[in-house]
């Protein structure tokens, strides 16, 4: 999937706050000044449940590079769900500890991508990383690949392998 995190849905427990642009697009409007408001006031561990006209494709990329996951569902021609979360909020990409600490955290799920994708999107995120912050990437194996070329950019990283999937926490040296 090339549209940035998505994934399987969220547990069906989990709370959710729901947003429907629909009237918004029908009458010709721009919801995303809307939705990023949203975005803003969502608790933590909230899904956003957006109902659209359309698969809002370059949503899911800036929403993507704000360390969120996505899934969509088409219900018809003209009314899709696309649900949001913080990876980092799901039980399996929980904040390690040095990550709690500086409390910024940017989270990129790249499971399901074909290489070098994840390499790729690795890099991206990372040149675009504000000072202080870390990226989690969370992957189906070690990152081997990537590994190296984070020794060369001088940055660090730590690599927790939990059996079913990898979380490589990486950050800019002092």
């Amino acid at each position: 999937m090339g549209d940035g995190n998505a994934a399987a849905p969220p547990p069906h427990e989990v709370t959710r706050h729901e947003l429907d642009v629909r009237p918004i697009l029908r009458d010709g409007g721009e919801p995303f000044s809307v939705i990023m408001g949203a975005v803003e006031q969502l608790a933590p561990g909230v899904v956003l449940r957006l109902v659209t006209t359309f698969d809002p494709v370059p949503l899911h990329t800036v929403m993507g590079r704000q360390g969120f996951a996505h899934h969509t569902r088409r219900v018809a021609d003209d009314h899709f769900v696309t649900e949001y979360w913080e990876a980092a909020a799901s039980a399996d990409t929980a904040p390690s500890p040095s990550a709690a600490a500086t409390g910024h955290v940017r989270t990129i799920d790249v499971r399901g991508l074909a290489p070098p994708e994840p390499i790729e999107r690795t890099l991206v995120a990372l040149d675009a990383l504000p000072a202080g912050w870390r990226l989690r990437q969370v992957n189906v194996r070690v990152p081997a690949f990537l590994l190296p070329l984070l020794d060369e950019r001088g940055f660090r990283y730590t690599v927790d392998d939990r059996g079913d999937h990898v979380v490589t926490e990486i950050w800019r040296a002092s």
